[in-house]
């Protein structure tokens, strides 16, 4: 890599901002499959660092790193890979909003993605929400981004 690709998250920054979130990942092309194919995301860049034996690739809805991003690590030898990552108490969720949620709830649906909380509004005149789960069990909530009468 060349010096500047270190600096991809913007050498110009003035004021900090939520870079990326990084989860660990059993099986990066089902996880690529789940995010980029079924949610939509795009991949910014994959690393695969062979000294370390572990590979990283950055998703986003985006098309640069400036729109936040999920980073998927995939540790080619981890026991894991096997029987599954732990998410411990701490692990809540992901937030993606997207503009029409029951839309993107039926897409995911006719793709085998189990919804696991249907669209809801929790409170009046709140988005609407929804969770599902991607191949590692991260659970990933969906919020309805487009403000509908």
């Amino acid at each position: 890599m060349a010096e500047a690709d270190y600096w991809i998250w913007g050498h110009d920054a003035v004021k900090p901002r939520i870079l990326h979130s990084m989860i660990r990942v059993a099986n990066l092309e089902k996880s690529l499959e789940f995010y980029c194919e079924k949610l939509g995301m795009n991949v910014l860049n994959r690393v695969d660092v062979a000294a370390g034996k572990f590979s990283i690739v950055f998703v986003s809805f985006g098309d640069d790193y400036y729109s936040g991003a999920i980073e998927l690590t995939y540790n080619w030898e981890h026991p894991a890979n096997d029987s599954g990552y732990t998410h411990g108490s701490g692990y809540g969720h992901v937030a993606i909003g997207v503009p029409d949620i029951h839309a993107m709830c039926d897409r995911l649906r006719a793709l085998g993605v189990k919804i696991e909380v249907e669209p809801k509004v929790l409170l009046p005149g709140a988005p609407a929400l929804a969770f599902v789960k991607d191949p590692d069990g991260y659970s990933i909530e969906l919020i309805q981004t487009a403000k509908r009468s």
